[in-house]
């Protein structure tokens, strides 16, 4: 079996590293590691990990004992510092950078997440393990919030009393202290479950309010964010402040007389820009999120329309700064189609530098350059990373 040294992380969040034929990829690797390894794909250049040969001198006991079966903290092992300056060296490898971005640490190391998903089976809640098999069923979660954690134990007392029927998943979603419930179900539940469910307090089934006040009020840069059940929100609340407050430093850096923000949700970036007394037009598709928006927006310079960006016609919207925060899969040639108006710089946020890489190079060839680059440590023991682009013409 062939022996390989680490020396990069992959955007997966593998270990790259050099092969007996060109780069490859191992799971569970991180750089510093020597590794003997199995067989490699072809077509993805992906290796098993057999056995670990000499450990980096970054390694660090996993802090959680089903951290191998449940694979959501796949870099655990990685020491916090060491962590982030991979994350920063992938960055610009993606972008193209001469030096690797600054990143901002989280506040919180641990017990940062107030959003989890937990999948209902057998009586019990917990996460899909790797490839989203076996149910694991935590202790209690590292990176969930304090009240994550004691919602988990109640929602699992709640399970064991009675009948779950019909019921799929539960999202716990905090606003920093208090925690609602968002159940999903799979056909009828029946009344009697239904009836249950008011026990646990703040709850909504299938995104309507089933008992007390699933809506939870966020912290915001100037103010709040409204996020009604079916409202996406960033995991860490404390680190999408600072992100925020980032991106509007950013667009008042240029002076707009509009911004416009192509991918708003409820208001994350729109709303804090607004409070600074910038008019802003807010693009979103998802109506339950615009109408958390246009619920907080009352008195603001805010025009919020219901629209798909992948279909608008931006030449029909004034603006000259624009903001985008696109989800993973990227803008797919929207940012490209925005530039036509020629707005003097925007700011994107990038959650997976593949994708950002690829709309940046987009805007490289319509004349637009990268001018700052900062990174957010927005999910610690994870590959992932929230980076902010500014790029001007």
């Amino acid at each position: 079996m062939p022996e390989v040294e680490i020396a990069w992380l992959s955007p997966d969040g593998a270990g790259g590293g050099h092969g007996p034929h060109g780069a490859i990829r191992v799971a569970g690797a991180i750089p510093g590691d020597l590794v003997q390894i199995g067989p490699v794909g072809k077509r993805d250049r992906e290796a098993a990990l057999i056995s670990l040969l000499r450990p980096s001198p970054d390694r660090q006991p996993a802090p959680c004992t089903v951290d191998a079966r449940c694979g959501g903290c796949d870099l655990a092992a990685w020491q916090p510092d060491a962590r982030r300056a991979g994350l920063a060296a992938l960055v610009q490898r993606a972008f193209g950078l001469d030096a690797p971005p600054p990143v901002v640490p989280s506040p919180r190391e641990r017990g940062y997440r107030a959003r989890v998903q937990l999948a209902i089976e057998g009586g019990r809640a917990g996460y899909r393990g790797h490839r989203g098999k076996e149910l694991v069923v935590p202790d209690a979660c590292g990176i969930a919030r304090s009240e994550v954690n004691a919602a988990i134990d109640t929602l699992q007392a709640w399970l064991a009393e009675g009948s779950a029927e019909g019921l799929t998943r539960a999202e716990l979603r905090s606003d920093g202290a208090a925690v609602a419930f968002a159940l999903q179900s799979a056909g009828p539940v029946p009344r009697a479950v239904r009836e249950r469910l008011a026990e646990l307090g703040d709850v909504a089934l299938d995104g309507r309010a089933l008992a007390g006040d699933p809506v939870r009020w966020l912290p915001s840069p100037g103010g709040r964010l409204k996020a009604s059940p079916r409202s996406f929100y960033q995991v860490n609340l404390e680190t999408n402040t600072l992100l925020a407050a980032h991106v509007v430093e950013q667009v008042l850096a240029r002076s707009p007389e509009r911004v416009l923000d192509a991918y708003s949700g409820n208001g994350n970036l729109a709303l804090p820009l607004a409070r600074q007394g910038i008019p802003v037009t807010a693009v979103e598709l998802d109506g339950q999120a615009l109408a958390d928006l246009r619920a907080v927006s009352e008195g603001l310079p805010v025009e919020a329309l219901a629209m798909d960006a992948e279909k608008v016609e931006w030449r029909r919207i004034a603006f000259d700064v624009a903001v985008l925060d696109p989800p993973r899969a990227g803008t797919k040639g929207v940012l490209s189609r925005m530039l036509a108006n020629r707005p003097r710089a925007f700011v994107y946020v990038a959650c997976h530098p593949v994708s950002g890489a690829r709309d940046l190079r987009e805007a490289a060839a319509q004349g637009y350059r990268i001018t700052d680059v900062r990174c957010f440590d927005m999910f610690p023991d994870t590959h992932h990373v929230e980076t902010v682009i500014v790029a001007e013409r």
